[in-house]
């Protein structure tokens, strides 16, 4: 195996020290050693500043920044300005890695460091500590800018840790600074933007851990960030691709409108026939 090729990970930290220790411990844990963890502490005012100094002292490979809150785009864009590595592993603090995600990766690779390599993923409840079945199974159909822009959050969507991305690639793409959620759909769609070449590993390589604190659960917050993220996919995307996207979407909610109103109306009629039932069972004092 190649061992030249460098992987910078960037792990984005606000007040979730907590995490931390099971984080760095499954990079620890690779398989594969040339690679760089890059901390970036957000104005976090847990113990975040004390943890992350002292697995500094424990290994040469780890890098600790600290900066003011700005949010986990700007964290990850601090990360990569640090990035040393032919490849960014971005890596949220509460997430891990399996011990041969790396190992795996960097095998796909062979002549073309253009390549963005893909694994699956699991999710992992924090209560019970224990994996589950993930959200959605990934599938070569899904790495491509048409399927990122028309099914993303519809049939799937792509936990950002899954992936491993050359570092000349992604540092044309910053993170949207003013974007609280969405931000890894527009990464994903920009990074997309000339379809790069992608190996796809299909095995669980990747941990997504559900918490209690889960900020995409805020419907009136996600919809506010979606009407942004459209804005600025104006910009990105030409006028006839935009417009493209807007017709699919009307079509698919379309559609998901008639299908709700179908089962609107299923449960009216189920709920009318159970009154008449019951008023016929009381009328025979059989209720």
């Amino acid at each position: 195996m190649d061992n030249t090729i460098k992987i910078s990970v960037i792990i984005p930290c606000f007040n979730q020290a907590h995490f931390l220790d099971d984080n760095i411990n499954s990079l620890l844990k690779q398989d594969y050693s040339n690679w760089e963890c890059i901390i970036v502490n957000d104005g976090s005012t847990d113990d975040t500043d004390e943890k992350s100094l002292a697995w500094q002292q424990k290994d040469n490979r780890i890098k600790y920044v600290s900066k003011e809150n700005g949010g986990l785009s700007s964290a990850r864009n601090s990360g990569l300005q640090q990035a040393t590595g032919n490849y960014i592993q971005f890596l949220d603090a509460d997430d891990f890695l399996a011990s041969d995600k790396f190992s795996k990766s960097i095998a796909k690779i062979a002549d073309d460091e253009n390549l963005i390599i893909i694994t699956n993923f699991v999710l992992f409840d924090n209560k019970t500590q224990k994996p589950l079945p993930p959200f959605c199974k990934l599938e070569n159909k899904h790495f491509t800018q048409k399927a990122l822009l028309n099914d993303w959050d519809k049939t799937f969507n792509i936990p950002i840790h899954c992936a491993i991305f050359p570092s000349n690639l992604v540092k044309k793409y910053p993170f949207f600074e003013d974007l609280k959620a969405k931000e890894d759909w527009l990464f994903w769609i920009q990074v997309y933007e000339n379809n790069p070449p992608t190996a796809f590993i299909d095995e669980p390589l990747a941990y997504y851990r559900m918490s209690s604190v889960n900020m995409t659960k805020n419907d009136e917050f996600m919809h506010q960030s979606v009407l942004i993220a459209y804005q600025k996919l104006e910009s990105i995307l030409n006028e006839a691709q935009f417009n493209a996207l807007l017709r699919y979407n009307n079509t698919y909610f379309l559609n998901e409108n008639f299908q709700l109103n179908k089962e609107i109306k299923r449960l009216r009629e189920k709920r009318k026939l159970k009154y008449k039932v019951n008023k016929v069972l009381k009328f025979l004092k059989l209720k």
